[in-house]
């Protein structure tokens, strides 16, 4: 029974990793200040 526990602890553990990698550079691609650093609005006062 003891292998199954370390089984189960060792896929959470595997799938965590997994996900936060995941997380992150979906996050890192949809970061919102990195699309107004390369595309700038420019503004009325600028004209």
């Amino acid at each position: 029974m003891g292998v199954w526990w370390v089984t189960t602890i060792g896929f959470v553990l595997c799938l965590g990793f997994v996900g936060a990698t995941f997380i992150h550079f979906i996050r890192r691609g949809l970061d919102s200040d990195d699309a107004k650093r390369i595309d700038r609005i420019k503004d009325e006062k600028e004209e």
